[in-house]
């Protein structure tokens, strides 16, 4: 089929690491199919000069329905736009703009503490946490990182190593899973404001189980290794609590696909929550 090379330009602060830029955003549109985008070549992102006031950068790829080319571009943009708010990478802001707000302290401090009341609140609804204390509850929502997600995108992948938690804040995702190396994936469930995937990756280190995709434009935060360990390591107690959650929601899931009684249940229950324990603290390297 007639291909034609598209261009998609956009522009980053001085401040910010080309290659950073150019790796975040390669590494989004490779990730997902998008339409009309062909898969070979692949799209590839390129630092293209120096401006005035900040680096400038175009995305390249290869277009294959002609009539498609605005459309497509929004949606390239669009993937450029969610992948740098995930890092952290804002797009620049003309030298010569000028904005004029009342920013003092005093409204600093409110955006803050508006800021970090939202991310407790999503703190508190994860049933993970529902052991830690409100002052714990605090300080790990301090160490949340907000991770927007487009809609078609993959969260995460089966069978990929990363060591956070996401709890989404608003939208939906759709979770997948594929076995035995199948191509295909099956549907397991839909993941909406409140429900949090990743745990395992977060507390044991355990590869993804499944792909998570947006569904939806989705608010994520994320909570990674580094954030919980301080958490745990003064109060190591904790991983006892967090062993009976997730050893529940195992056998829970366990029943699902065949009968178990009551015995086999609690049998099940007490192995799981004996090993999910052991793992969770040498991942941690807490004393047990």
């Amino acid at each position: 089929p007639r291909q034609h090379r598209q261009w998609v330009y956009f522009n980053v602060d001085f401040r910010y690491s080309p290659n950073d830029v150019v790796e975040t955003v390669q590494a989004a549109l490779r990730a997902e199919p998008i339409a009309n985008v062909a898969a070979s070549p692949q799209p590839d992102c390129i630092f293209l000069d120096f401006r005035e006031s900040y680096a400038h950068y175009a995305v390249r790829y290869w277009l294959t329905d002609l009539a498609s080319d605005d459309p497509t571009n929004s949606i390239v943009r669009t993937r450029v736009y969610f992948a740098l708010r995930r890092v952290d990478i804002p797009l620049s802001i003309p030298a010569h703009s000028i904005f004029v707000t009342d920013n003092d302290m005093e409204r600093r401090e409110r955006k803050a503490m508006k800021e970090l009341q939202e991310r407790s609140e999503v703190i508190g609804r994860v049933e993970l946490f529902s052991m830690l204390t409100a002052d714990e509850k605090i300080e790990l929502a301090r160490g949340l990182k907000f991770a927007p997600f487009v809609k078609g995108e993959a969260m995460t992948r089966q069978g990929a190593e990363a060591h956070w938690l996401y709890l989404i804040a608003h939208g939906e995702a759709e979770v997948r899973v594929s076995v035995d190396g199948n191509k295909s994936s099956e549907r397991v469930a839909t993941l909406k404001a409140g429900d949090f995937f990743g745990e395992m990756g977060l507390m044991t280190g355990e590869p993804r189980s499944a792909t998570v995709t947006a569904l939806t434009d989705v608010d994520c935060y994320r909570l990674d290794k580094e954030t919980f360990r301080s958490t745990l390591q003064k109060r190591p107690e904790i991983a006892e609590g967090i062993s009976a959650v997730l050893a529940r929601r195992r056998v829970e899931l366990e029943a699902t696909k065949g009968e178990l009684t009551d015995e086999k249940r609690k049998s099940r229950l007490k192995h799981h929550q004996s090993d999910l324990l052991r793992r969770i603290q040498g991942f941690f390297t807490l004393d047990s």
